[in-house]
C-alpha cells in the first residue's frame, strides 16, 4: 500500500474537498475550472454516470444541485471578497482543500499559505503549478490543525500580520481536537500577529435555511436534500460531525469556550460580501433577494487573540516514532510524540508490513504526548484486525490520552477494564 493510500485511510475526509471545486467550477468561476482541468477531476457528479445508481438518484442530484452550488459558492467568494478588503494581510488558508484562491491571489502577489493533509497537499503543489508556475507568494504546505509545529514549519520566521481562515475544518473534530487547534492558533496569532475568519459557525446554524431560499422553499425538495446530506454523514467513515461546544445550539456555551480559549470575538456580516449576482442562481432575482435575507443573519467570527490570554510554554514532547516488532504472533509497538494526521500513517505502515499471522497487539503509549482522530482511526484499524478482540492492549495511558479516549468512546474498545 503506497503513502496515499496510506493517508486515505487514516483520514478519508479529504475526499469531502473534491466536491468544492466541482462545483465552483460549476457555478462559473474559471480559475477552479482550470484546477479542476489540472487535478483530472471530473464535473460534479459526472461519477455517478459510471455506476450502477438508480434513476431517481440521478433525478435527485439534478433537482438539489442548487443547494450543493450556493453553499460553496458564497462560502467560498464571500471570503475571497473579504481577503480582498484586507490588502495588508498574509493568508494563511485553512484548510486550503481544492480551491482556487491561491491563484486568483497570485495574479495579485499576495502572500498565501495553503495548508491542508498530506493527500490534498501532494495533488495540488503540481496542479497550481501547472496553471501559474512557480511562484514566490503562493505556496501549499501539509499541516495537520492539532500539530503546531506542522503549522509553524509552513510559515516564514518573518511572516506578520496574518489572516487565517476556515472553511469547513472544525466541523471534523472532537471537542479535545477542537480545543487543541484553538490553542494552535493562538498560539501562532501570537507569535505573527493577524487574525483568525471562521465561517463555520454561520453555515452550521443557517445552511438549512440557505437552502430552503435557493430551493423556493418547496417542502419536498428541502426534507429531500436533508435526507440527502444525512446519508452523505453516515458514509463518510467513523466521523462524527459536530461533535464539539463549538456547535452548541446555545451560542452562550460557544462564545465563553471562544473566551476561555483566549479570543475576542468580532461579527462581520457575511451578506455585505457576497457576490453581486450570486452566479449559482442563474439571474432569477427572486430566490437572490432570499438567498441574501439569510445571509445578513450570518456572520464572519473574527478570533483576535485577548489582551489577557497567557503565552503557552514551549511544547517539551519528543519527537514522533514508531518502534516495533512481531515475535510469536504478537505485534508489539512503541509510539513516542503527537500521533496525528501528518504521523499517524507511519504506525500503519508498520502495522501492515509486519505481515499476517498477527494474533495478538500491544501499544506502548507511555510516551506519545497526544492522539488525534487519524491516530485513533489507526489503532481501531488495528484492534478491529483480531479474531480476538481481547488481545489487544494500550499501555501506559496517560492521564492526557485517557480523557481523549474517554470523550471520543474509544476507550469501550482500546482500554481494557480496570
Amino acid at each position: 500500500m503506497d503513502n496515499q493510500e496510506l493517508r486515505e485511510l487514516v483520514n478519508p475526509v479529504f475526499n469531502t474537498a473534491k466536491s468544492c471545486v466541482q462545483l465552483n467550477a460549476a457555478a462559473g468561476d474559471v480559475d477552479a475550472q482550470r484546477l479542476l482541468d489540472a487535478l483530472g477531476f471530473p464535473p460534479f457528479g459526472a461519477q455517478m454516470s459510471s455506476r450502477p445508481v438508480p434513476k431517481e438518484l440521478h433525478e435527485q442530484v439534478k433537482k438539489l444541485f442548487p443547494a450543493y452550488t450556493i453553499l460553496i459558492e458564497t462560502r467560498f467568494q464571500a471570503m475571497n471578497r473579504l481577503i480582498e478588503q484586507m490588502q495588508d494581510r498574509q493568508i494563511v488558508d485553512l484548510p486550503c482543500g481544492y480551491t482556487s484562491r491561491g491563484i486568483r491571489l497570485s495574479r495579485e502577489g499576495r502572500a498565501y499559505f495553503g495548508c491542508d493533509l498530506p493527500a490534498v497537499i501532494d495533488a495540488m503543489v503540481p496542479a497550481v503549478q501547472s496553471i501559474i508556475g512557480k511562484s514566490e507568494s503562493t505556496s501549499y504546505h501539509a499541516v495537520d490543525a492539532t500539530n503546531y509545529e506542522s503549522l509553524e514549519a509552513a510559515l516564514p520566521d518573518d511572516s506578520r500580520n496574518l489572516l487565517v481562515t476556515t472553511e469547513g475544518l472544525l466541523m471534523y473534530f472532537v471537542q479535545s481536537e477542537l480545543e487543541e487547534v484553538f490553542s494552535n492558533l493562538r498560539r501562532l496569532l501570537q507569535k505573527h500577529g493577524g487574525s483568525w475568519v471562521i465561517t463555520d459557525r454561520a453555515y452550521f446554524l443557517y445552511d438549512k435555511a440557505v437552502v430552503a431560499a435557493t430551493l423556493n422553499n418547496d417542502p419536498a425538495l428541502t426534507a429531500m436534500y436533508a435526507a440527502a446530506t444525512n446519508r452523505a454523514a453516515a458514509t463518510t467513515a467513523d466521523v462524527r460531525f459536530n461533535d464539539s461546544v463549538f456547535f452548541d445550539p446555545d451560542d452562550g456555551k460557544v462564545r465563553a469556550f471562544i473566551r476561555r480559549m483566549g479570543f475576542e470575538l468580532h461579527e462581520i456580516c457575511m451578506a455585505d460580501y457576497l457576490p453581486d449576482p450570486i452566479a449559482s442562481l442563474k439571474g432569477t432575482p427572486e430566490v437572490d433577494s432570499a438567498v441574501r435575507d439569510v445571509f445578513r443573519k450570518m456572520m464572519f467570527w473574527e478570533l483576535t487573540v485577548a489582551e489577557s490570554a497567557a503565552k503557552n510554554p514551549v511544547d517539551g514532547s519528543l519527537p514522533f516514532r514508531v518502534e516495533s516488532s512481531l515475535e510469536d504472533g504478537t505485534f508489539e509497538a512503541s509510539v513516542q510524540g503527537r500521533m496525528d494526521t501528518i504521523t499517524a500513517p507511519e504506525l500503519l505502515r508498520q502495522f501492515q508490513s509486519a505481515g499476517g499471522g498477527i494474533q495478538a497487539i500491544r501499544v506502548d503509549v507511555s510516551r506519545m504526548a497526544y492522539v488525534s482522530s487519524a491516530g485513533l482511526r489507526v489503532l481501531m484499524m488495528m484492534y478491529k484486525s483480531l479474531e480476538d478482540k481481547d488481545r489487544f492492549e494500550l499501555t501506559g495511558v496517560s492521564d492526557e490520552v485517557r480523557e481523549i479516549l474517554e470523550t471520543t468512546g474509544f476507550d469501550q474498545f482500546l482500554l481494557k477494564e480496570q
